[in-house]
């Protein structure tokens, strides 16, 4: 199940044949193992060359981190840039692991051409001593960048000669909330003239579109690969189940007691359910760990690091591990909660499968009222197919129910679990998902109670 080939006929020395890359990129990029250009390379490189602003649309795990780095080092080293000139590339990124991952590629890159480069995350206080001079690129998440900008340090960015900005996950950036805020004044301390904007996604909303053309006041040329096939790679088969309510813990287990030799990814909406379904979880003696945006960084690094160089084992998280995550050799991945959005979907199967020849599963948990989604998924061209179980819950929901009861710290964690599944189940995209299909009592039941646990108001 290879799936289309991403990588084209043209290789990283045709490039520089053509002109459109220097040796030192090229003997770089063979020293970290690329040989041959992805389809999304092969039509980014020239326009980006071009200095136009662009929009890169692109599935995910289809080379768009090469596709804007190689060009950025390019152009840079073409105009003869300097660290005296402060930065010359500003890359945006809306997640700490993102930039992060980013940075790991573009370094080796910068430095073959003599350039240093920085990466500004949030965890910790910015200090002035983080703000070093002479690095003529740097890749950071909004926060950090904001204050990195405009806060009352001593010493700030020097932007001044800045040339070429870049949004990664542009539509998580342009999604309208604290992201969008704190870009407008990013933006509004950065040069408006001679600046380069390329916005980079695997998702497009008109939405985005829209605040790209408000928020940057620019005309951007549009690059998209494959817009008429599936949204997600065809390396990946895609499944779906449809579980009652009351049986999706019971279901989860289940599930991955046949995936236990397996490397797997599970989904779900709030940090509180990724605590419960770990307790339940780790008293089936199942291999689990579990990562979440509210851990502090050096705790999140150290999950992502042990999961990153296992081979086989169980990552329980939330939305903050669907975009921009580059682990080799998972192996599943498990959509417990259906995301908020449809374009969630996309981004959480594209954490398999990823790169050339490697395939990957993907499953969709859904209530039988939430199947109105995979019509919602197949006019997104994703090819998701309906996998039947046959087998008896009973002995297992029977034990979730049983460790509920008698263990009072796990009979705390549930509690909180099902308020926060209730809640976050409100902010899903009503046309889709509608609170008052929600059958509380069989909501409770999946979190190992009788009845439910604690009053939650008016649900609306």
């Amino acid at each position: 199940m290879a799936g289309l080939s991403i990588l084209t006929n043209r290789t990283f020395e045709w490039l520089q044949e053509k002109g459109l890359c220097s040796p030192a990129t090229v003997a770089a990029l063979i020293a970290l193992g690329f040989q041959r250009l992805t389809t999304i390379q092969l039509h980014t490189l020239p326009r980006l060359l071009s200095e136009s602003s662009t929009f890169i649309h692109a599935r995910t795990g289809s080379g768009k981190t090469l596709a804007f780095l190689i060009p950025t080092i390019e152009r840079l080293k073409a105009m003869g840039f300097k660290k005296s000139h402060g930065v010359g590339a500003l890359i945006i990124s809306p997640t700490r692991e993102l930039a992060q991952q980013i940075a790991l590629v573009l370094q080796p890159l910068a430095e073959a051409h003599g350039f240093s480069s920085q990466t500004l995350t949030g965890g910790t206080k910015l200090k002035d001593e983080d703000l070093k001079e002479g690095n003529v690129l740097v890749v950071g998440t909004p926060g950090r960048l904001t204050d990195a900008l405009t806060g009352c340090n001593k010493t700030h960015l020097l932007v001044s000669s800045l040339r070429i900005l870049i949004l990664d996950e542009a539509d998580r950036l342009l999604d309208n909330g604290s992201h969008t805020q704190q870009l407008r004044t990013i933006y509004s301390a950065l040069p408006q003239e001679k600046v380069q904007k390329i916005l980079v996604s695997a998702t497009v909303t008109p939405g985005c579109t829209q605040l790209a053309k408000e928020i940057f006041e620019t005309k951007f040329s549009f690059i998209g690969v494959e817009e008429k096939a599936s949204s997600t790679t065809a390396q990946v088969k895609q499944n779906y189940i449809s579980v009652s309510t009351s049986e999706r813990t019971s279901m989860l287990v289940t599930v991955l007691q046949t995936l236990r030799k397996k490397k797997v990814i599970v989904f779900f909406n709030s940090c509180h359910s990724v605590k419960f379904h770990s307790q339940v979880l780790s008293h089936f003696k199942l291999p689990v760990l579990h990562c979440m945006g509210q851990e502090k960084q050096r705790r999140r690094s150290n999950i992502y690091a042990k999961f990153l160089a296992l081979e086989r084992g169980i990552l329980l998280t939330t939305a903050m591990a669907e975009r921009g995550w580059d682990i080799p050799g998972v192996h599943w991945i498990i959509q417990y909660d259906p995301p908020h959005k449809p374009e969630g979907y996309i981004h959480r199967v594209g954490r398999t499968g990823r790169g050339e020849g490697h395939v990957g599963r993907a499953l969709l948990f859904l209530r039988p009222e939430e199947n109105h989604f995979v019509e919602v998924l197949k006019n997104m061209n994703v090819e998701i197919v309906r996998l039947e179980f046959q087998g008896d819950l009973k002995d297992v929901q029977n034990k979730v129910s049983s460790l509920v009861a008698e263990n009072v710290e796990i009979k705390q964690i549930a509690r909180l679990a099902f308020k926060k599944f209730v809640r976050a189940y409100q902010c899903h995209d009503r046309k889709i998902f509608n609170i008052h299909t929600l059958d509380i009592n069989e909501v409770s039941r999946a979190f190992g109670f009788m009845k439910p646990p604690v009053e939650l108001g008016r649900l609306k």
